[in-house]
């Protein structure tokens, strides 16, 4: 990453991603089109070349123009020099729409700079008094604040700057017009994103959202990023009846769209969004469309499962299941706040001498277990517990403390919540134990013995009733691994799933109290047999005997039919190789 992307947030638009956004944008040739955030000009410049295209397939020359904004004074000074263009060197969140005429369509790549990450930008850069998101303080003056206070409190303070710009978009587009901007996607599934989705919902008619599930389109932006097409529909019965489009694009762009070298690339995108665009449901090859009328769609919900799931996980399932939270509570591992102080080597505790009374086996990760049952023997480190009223005269414990005290530690802010700072909060004890972040290994392993584990690891606390064998064998099931990647976050560029403890308490599956004693035999010794196994990487996982058997047990108890069962196989495979494939296949 380099440092202009650091601090302003900019990414170059891939000339694939522009052709796609202009093909839902740029209709006419003569149309007025804004790129608020123009850069240094990328997205322009591809936009020049397509008013060219289009002219010469017969329609009407330009007369509206290509209009750019841009603060950074480096990127504007290219952008100026592309023919035809006009670039306005300013902070867009500050321009009025009423000093411009509307625009028949507003494109972009916005930004990727999350809200907190401007604020600690180094005054020493000179970036910080046009950065800023409250109000600057006087001797700042007459720098501006980036996102107006007003406008900044419409969505919250851990939206990412991109959001914003949709908002203060609206008022520059005509009733009609289409807005398109290419922006991460973690605002399609996070509470933050409630927002900004309800925003559109009562502003425009969402035409389509686009996510690629086999590249990524930011080689060095770190994040996952979709396509959003908006239409500007001031009429809430057209917004209400307007069907949006949830596109997964299987194959790369570059695949579905050709060589971008010529005018034959007008025509290829324009094919491809016609198909990106049925009146229902589709499937190919090349991508999945998932069709939904705009006014059921719930501001609350998590829009990405549109994207992503198969039709069986959309339905209620024919028989009964409940959430995890209803028969487990979702416990996050320590957070220590020194973990270089409270996580001991075996060599750092016994060059200190620390007593054995205060040490407790610790796990850090799950990431090298390779077996489903797990012990103090797979514990590379221990963890510092000194209850709140020990007495520590003549300890070697006590030694190490004011070590820890003479480096500082009690100051840090979450040690200094604690009373004492040194004395950990106590945890319920609890079997089973699942990744936070998750690669390519769906596991749930269960701890054979009293261990502790870090806060990379959640620990679940099972409800009076609930045996631990049988729930182990529902949450190793392809099912539950589903609901996973579905009920997750996979917004990183990076590929891995992150499960926040209130995602995997709202993934359902049967209850093992409502299960019976002969079922609940089944599914302890289903998983008694997949724990003799080595764990593998899910894919290869789901092949086995054993692991089939518990699949099929579970879809039992679900209900679903035999296309059912193996859409769901497939669909997680499916998302497990996405996740692989944007990973190693970022555009450049």
């Amino acid at each position: 990453m380099t440092d202009k992307q650091r601090t302003w947030g900019q990414y170059a638009t891939p000339t694939d991603v522009a052709d796609l956004l202009l093909g839902f944008c740029l209709r006419r040739p003569n149309a007025r089109l804004l790129d608020p955030s123009c850069g240094d000009g990328a997205l322009l410049r591809r936009a020049a070349q397509w008013r060219d295209w289009l002219t010469s397939t017969g329609g009407r020359g330009p007369e509206g123009g290509l209009h750019g904004i841009e603060l950074d004074p480096d990127a504007a000074a290219m952008a100026v020099t592309i023919p035809g263009v006009t670039i306005g060197r300013a902070n867009f969140f500050t321009l009025e729409a009423r000093d411009y005429a509307p625009f028949d369509a507003i494109v972009g790549n916005p930004p990727y700079t999350r809200a907190e990450w401007i604020e600690r930008l180094s005054a020493d850069a000179g970036q910080l008094p046009l950065l800023r998101l409250e109000e600057a303080p006087e001797d700042l003056s007459p720098a501006r604040p980036l996102v107006p206070r007003d406008l900044g409190a419409t969505l919250g303070g851990r939206t990412g700057l991109y959001a914003y710009f949709f908002l203060h978009s609206f008022s520059f587009l005509r009733e009609g017009g289409r807005l398109g901007f290419v922006v991460p996607n973690g605002w399609l599934d996070v509470a933050y994103g409630e927002a900004l989705k309800q925003f559109m919902l009562d502003h425009f008619r969402i035409v389509a959202v686009v996510e690629p599930a086999a590249e990524r389109w930011f080689a060095t932006a770190g994040v996952n990023t979709c396509l959003v097409i908006l239409e500007r529909a001031d009429d809430a019965a057209e917004r209400a009846g307007n069907r949006v489009r949830f596109v997964r694009l299987r194959r790369p762009l570059r695949e579905l769209l050709g060589p971008e070298t010529d005018s034959r690339r007008l025509s290829a995108v324009e094919n491809l969004v016609t198909r990106l665009l049925p009146a229902v449901d589709r499937q190919t090859p090349g991508a999945s469309v998932r069709v939904r009328e705009q006014g059921a769609l719930d501001a609350t919900a998590r829009w990405g499962t549109l994207l992503r799931a198969p039709d069986v996980y959309l339905r209620q399932p024919p028989r009964p299941v409940a959430r995890l939270g209803q028969w487990a509570t979702v416990q996050r591992g320590h957070t220590t706040g020194a973990n270089e102080f409270f996580y001991l080597s075996r060599r750092r505790a016994e060059r200190w001498g620390i007593e054995e009374e205060f040490r407790r086996p610790l796990l850090k990760s799950l990431r090298g277990i390779r077996s489903l049952r797990v012990g103090a023997a797979d514990c590379r480190h221990e963890l510092l517990v000194i209850p709140p009223q020990a007495d520590l005269t003549g300890t070697a414990v006590a030694a190490y403390l004011a070590w820890g005290e003479a480096q500082g530690l009690p100051a840090r802010a979450t040690c200094a919540g604690r009373q004492p700072w040194y004395a950990l909060p106590a945890q319920e004890p609890g079997q089973l134990l699942v990744a936070k972040g998750v690669w390519q290994r769906h596991f749930v392993a269960m701890a054979d013995e009293p261990i502790a584990v870090d806060q990379q690891i959640y620990r679940l606390v099972l409800a009076d009733g609930v045996s631990p064998g049988a729930a182990a064998a529902l949450l190793n099931s392809a099912w539950f691994a589903l609901g996973c990647e579905l009920g997750g976050r996979v917004n990183l560029g990076e590929g891995v799933l992150w499960l926040a403890a209130y995602e995997l308490a709202e993934l359902l599956l049967p209850d093992p109290r409502e299960l019976g004693d002969e079922m609940n035999h089944l599914l302890e010794e289903s998983f008694r047999q997949l724990a003799t196994q080595p764990i593998e990487d899910t894919p290869a996982m789901l092949e086995r005997p054993e692991r089939r058997a518990l699949d099929n047990m579970l879809f039992d108890l679900l209900g679903l039919s035999a296309g059912d069962r193996e859409a769901s196989r497939a669909a997680l495979v499916e998302l497990l190789d996405g996740r692989r494939q944007r990973a190693a296949n970022p555009q450049g």
